[in-house]
């Protein structure tokens, strides 16, 4: 017979009894053993462990809680399926089929065609929209370029300083009205006047920035010099180990061969082969020694020394080296040394700006011994930092050590001239631009979508341009921050906010 209850426990002893009762579930004697230690009865300590059993599933099944298995169950609204919609639109090259299917997966329910069609068209709307209201007088050094889609020309500009791409056009041609127009119009309505353009060869486009920017200082893209050697002194340099091949494979046929005419033949073969690769391995150590003097020349100074060349010197040893080039034959190689000589004036360009601007600051870094050492000093960094061929590394990290020895001196040893001439210098030789590196990455990063998409629709256009504007940098010097925040000092917490897509629910509702 159960024992009476005397007086009812507090609310904390009820719930220790419960959850005591629910956690030696199973155990022999458990309740009668409760039952005894808390002065409840039997019947009572059942109840408790039943409440405490419903409670706890009522816990884990909340649509806020993890269920078996690890999955979530999230409260999604439409608003946040346009969202996923825009996103993998601008940040992944899918296409809306691609959308259409991968909806069901993410959320378990989909979107028709038509629908998700429709949200792009709008967002597409929204950036050009935002877009045409950006101005662009903030933005003094550019990069500009033109790549083809399915054969039809995409026109892009991007700021060099912030990373802000402020146009990408699909266009008919790329003719110089052609970017004279879109330059224009950008002048005209969005205040875009820069002082230095960075690009290649384009006739179209140079005549173009020169109508729109008569005065505007053209520079010639460094990038393409460097890739066009380097890609013909790899070519030759695989065709010098193929001959070198190929004359090992017939004397290793002639040593086998156990027929005296077959010998004969073979070795009429080597010594033609042997003639061959001799002429091959020539004309890939002269393109290579041509090469490098390139190189050199397109070096801000010397090794060993300090002092800055001038565009003058570039724009007279290229056309040299262009010359020397040429007879080796071949298109690829006559390609490259027109392509040098026609460059000569643009390569060198920037020098004389740079030059001034060092002058300009030589009182405040502690004279010209001060700015000419810290300019040797910083090359040598980056010859280390960038690496080369493994028989240069220890002379690479010897000039290294003697330039920052030269530097100590230069200043004395003086902590505070040290940091004026640091402080002065550095900045000016780490922004001046002669590389149009952050137009050949967009165009390397927008080149899958406008594959998958098979054509460049300039709606696609503007979303992925107000997206790669409004996102927050992943890496580098500017990581956190967006290029529009950077070019407005306007901070972008979430682009489709901006764009206006937010959430759902904000996160102060979660």
């Amino acid at each position: 017979m159960a024992r009476p209850e005397v007086a009812s426990p507090p609310p904390s002893s009820r719930s220790q009894a419960a959850l005591r009762a629910l956690i030696l579930q199973g155990e022999r004697g458990s309740v009668s053993r409760l039952s005894r230690e808390t002065g409840l009865s039997r019947e009572t300590i059942y109840d408790l462990r039943q409440e405490a059993a419903q409670a706890v599933t009522s816990a884990f099944a909340s649509s806020e809680r993890p269920e078996v298995g690890g999955t979530l169950r999230l409260e999604v609204g439409e608003a946040d399926i346009a969202r996923t919609v825009i996103a993998l639109r601008a940040a992944t090259p899918s296409s809306i089929r691609d959308e259409v299917a991968l909806l069901p997966i993410i959320y378990g329910t989909g979107w028709s065609f038509g629908k998700i069609q429709g949200v792009l068209a709008e967002a597409e709307r929204r950036a050009g929209a935002f877009l045409s209201t950006v101005k662009l007088s903030g933005i003094q050094h550019t990069a500009m370029d033109e790549m083809f889609s399915q054969g039809q020309p995409v026109l892009s500009g991007i700021c060099l300083d912030t990373n802000y791409l402020f146009m990408l056009e699909a266009c008919p041609s790329r003719t110089g009205s052609e970017w004279g127009e879109i330059l224009g119009a950008l002048r005209d309505e969005a205040e875009l006047r820069p002082r230095v353009v960075v690009k290649d060869a384009g006739k179209g486009m140079a005549k173009g920035i020169v109508e729109v920017w008569p005065e505007v200082e053209q520079r010639d893209d460094l990038f393409h010099v460097l890739h066009a050697m380097g890609q013909e002194a790899s070519h030759l340099e695989r065709r010098a180990y193929a001959t070198m091949t190929a004359v090992d494979e017939l004397e290793s046929a002639r040593r086998k061969a156990n027929d005296e005419t077959k010998r004969r033949s073979l070795g009429q073969q080597i010594r033609r082969a042997r003639v061959n690769m001799e002429a091959t391995i020539t004309r890939y150590d002269t393109f290579e020694r041509l090469r490098r003097e390139a190189i050199m020349v397109l070096n801000l100074v010397d090794r060993g020394s300090g002092r800055l060349r001038t565009a003058a010197e570039v724009a007279e040893a290229m056309p040299r080296i262009a010359a020397e080039m040429a007879p080796l034959g071949g298109h690829r190689i006559r390609k490259v040394s027109s392509y040098l000589k026609g460059r000569a004036q643009g390569l060198g360009r920037y020098l004389d700006t740079l030059k001034a601007r060092l002058d300009a600051v030589s009182e405040a870094a502690g004279g010209t011994t001060a700015v000419e050492a810290t300019t040797r000093a910083y090359h040598a960094s980056l010859d280390v930092e960038r690496g080369g061929p493994l028989w240069d590394r220890r002379a690479r990290r010897a000039e290294l050590e003697a330039a920052t020895e030269a530097l100590l001196l230069a200043t004395n040893r003086d902590p505070a001239r040290l940091h004026a001439a640091v402080s002065s210098v550095l900045p000016i030789l780490s922004t001046r631009h002669r590389a149009s590196s952050a137009i050949e990455n967009l165009n390397s990063v927008l080149r899958p979508y406008l594959v998958v998409q098979k054509c460049a629709h300039q709606g696609f256009l503007d979303l992925f341009r107000f997206y790669w504007n409004t996102r927050s940098q992943e890496w580098g010097k500017h990581k956190g921050k967006s290029a529009y925040e950077l070019l407005t000092g306007t901070k972008v917490n979430d682009w489709l906010t901006l764009l206006g897509y937010p959430p759902s629910r904000s996160p102060s509702d979660a």
